[in-house]
């Protein structure tokens, strides 16, 4: 019976060893790795030779296959627009650059792949061509690898003209006509597009499943640099964008009507926005670094979002605007903002924080933003925080809690030249009031209902320009609570007071203290059902109220000194 055993054992042992050798044999332990080299369908890697069609060969095989990995090996691999197909992933290798030819010809038409012109349907980036890589209703979609995709971005631009466009009047900036100086500097930027044009978007994903891009390196664009469309289940991940921030239109990364996705880890310096979302829900971007010339967040339409754990250095920190649509539920949480006013037509005015809806249109839903909340949030900015609704569409139950705010003076000639102006392109309704004068609070917010101010602090540089005012400034609103505050009015301003509210209802006041210099602590006309003011320490004003108390109940604050 015993050497039945070890005979049974010992034959089974060597048709484990058999099957294991096989080619055809796969473990779960030990699965099998099916490669395509580029180079083994005729990619010559050296710079030169356009290898579009063989690296279009190997994602064709892969994908026949029934799945693959499509391997850049080290080398330089010239191309025009190829396909990314299902069940394929591109691996490419560091030291490998997949390099997009300098050949305006060698991009696709956007028809080709069924894409238009209309911004949130089915745009993808400006102009006529896509660019480098597309892949359409496809799934199980990956790349990754430290190597390099470059759109070789620079070679399409004459970087000694101004790309401008006429989208203001000048006549009702701060400047007037003088503000079109700031339009044609070109010392930030944007740059002119040469008369030969450019390719578009370096990669577009649309209507995918199954997405992940990982640790390879996107740079140069020469349009939006990644933009994902219409698609769902997407994970990008210790990415690095690195484009050139004196060109326009140049995202970094775009999502459009996208379900379930979640950015991590990443490093975009951009030209344009860094990350653009338009009517997306389950959107989660945490840990990462933004460099923009315009915003480095900007979003329409976009629910149950979550930003965290970034820093930003940029024109505009974080921009939402609405006009036909719903963004509600989002979170901004420990976020590091710097932003700086530039000259050069993009839009923004280095506000930390903007919001922005334009008026209902009577063809499609009520624009709307509500349930929206920054959360330990720190800025050194050279513009204020903006939350502007409209007359018909207002703002509801935003949220500033623990927000401390610094100003600093603009470089002297771009203060010059464009300070001091408010900037609502993208919402306004006409020239009049796309970029027009208006002093810089603090904190700025008309048209909204349910304004929570908790630990906000405002601060101020001693030379800031005579248009930084007051730290705090509300009209036309509904339920203020202004809850542990500590600020003043900036130092050269002609306004007076910290906070200045004109029309409103439901206002509370506590637990927040007058900074030194404040000259008077509130300025309130236009006042209904005032609630609390208590708790707040005013002896570093001058005085408490211009005017009288405006029927707040008051108890427990400590009032100016008499002098």
């Amino acid at each position: 019976m015993k050497l039945k055993v070890e005979l049974f054992v010992a034959v089974a042992l060597l048709l484990a060893i058999v099957l294991c050798s096989h080619p055809g044999f796969v473990t779960a332990a030990s699965p099998v790795q099916r490669d395509f080299d580029v180079k083994d369908f005729g990619a010559a890697g050296d710079g030169k030779t356009l290898d579009t069609e063989a690296i279009s060969k190997a994602v064709r095989a892969a994908n026949a296959a029934g799945g693959g990995r499509v391997v850049f090996p080290p080398g330089v691999y010239l191309t025009g627009t190829f396909e990314l197909l299902s069940n394929v992933t591109l691996g490419v290798e560091a030291g490998a650059i997949i390099q997009g030819s300098k050949n305006v010809a060698a991009y696709a038409p956007i028809q080709q792949y069924d894409f238009g012109t209309t911004y949130g349907v089915n745009s993808t980036g400006e102009g006529s061509r896509v660019g480098i890589i597309v892949a359409r209703k496809a799934e199980n979609i990956a790349i990754v690898g430290q190597g390099v995709i470059d759109g070789s971005g620079d070679d399409f631009f004459d970087f000694h003209k101004p790309h401008y466009g006429i989208d203001f009047d000048p006549k009702y900036t701060r400047q007037g006509p003088d503000f079109m100086k700031s339009i044609l500097e070109l010392s930030d930027g944007p740059v002119e597009t040469k008369p030969s044009g450019r390719p578009g978007t370096m990669i577009v994903f649309a209507e995918c499943r199954n997405v992940l891009v990982r640790d390879v390196t996107l740079r140069n664009a020469p349009n939006w640099t990644f933009h994902i469309d219409h698609s769902q289940g997407i994970v990008v991940s210790g990415i690095h964008i690195l484009n050139n921030l004196l060109l326009p239109n140049n995202d970094g990364i775009d999502g459009f009507s996208c379900k379930n996705a979640h950015f991590s880890d990443c490093d975009i310096h951009a030209g344009d926005d860094d990350f653009a979302f338009y009517d997306g829900e389950n959107i989660g971007v945490t840990n990462s670094s933004l460099e923009s010339h315009s915003a480095a967040i900007r979003m329409e339409s976009t629910r149950y979002a979550t930003f965290s754990n970034l820093t930003i250095h940029s024109n505009r920190g974080i921009g939402i605007f609405e006009r036909s649509g719903t963004t509600a539920h989002v979170l901004f949480s420990t976020i590091v903002i710097d932003t700086q006013l530039l000259s050069g037509h993009w839009w923004g005015k280095a506000e930390p924080i903007f919001i922005a809806v334009g008026p209902p249109t009577g063809t499609g839903p009520k624009p709307e933003v509500r349930d929206v909340r920054f959360t330990n949030i720190t800025s050194e900015a050279e513009g204020g925080i903006v939350a502007y609704g409209d007359a018909k569409a207002w703002l509801h139950d935003i949220v500033f809690d623990q927000v401390k705010l610094k100003f600093r003076a603009p470089r002297p000639k771009v203060g010059e030249m464009a300070g001091g102006n408010f900037d609502f392109r993208w919402t306004a309704t006409d020239r009049a009031n796309a970029v027009f004068r208006h002093d810089i609070p603090g904190l700025y917010a008309r048209y909204i209902d349910g304004l929570d101010l908790r630990g906000l602090t405002v601060a101020w540089a001693d030379d800031v320009p005579a248009y930084f005012s007051n730290a705090i400034e509300c009209e036309d609103f509904k339920r203020l609570d202004v809850d542990g505050f500590y600020g003043r009015q900036a130092a050269h301003a002609t306004a007076k007071e910290s906070i200045l509210l004109r029309r409103g209802q439901d206002v509370t006041i506590r637990n927040s203290k007058a900074a030194t210099g404040t000259l008077t602590f509130l300025s309130g006309t236009e006042l209904t059902r005032e609630g609390l003011f208590s708790g707040n320490d005013l002896r570093g004003a001058k005085q408490a109220f211009a005017g009288s108390e405006n029927g707040f109940t008051m108890f427990g604050n400590l009032m100016p000194e008499k002098h």
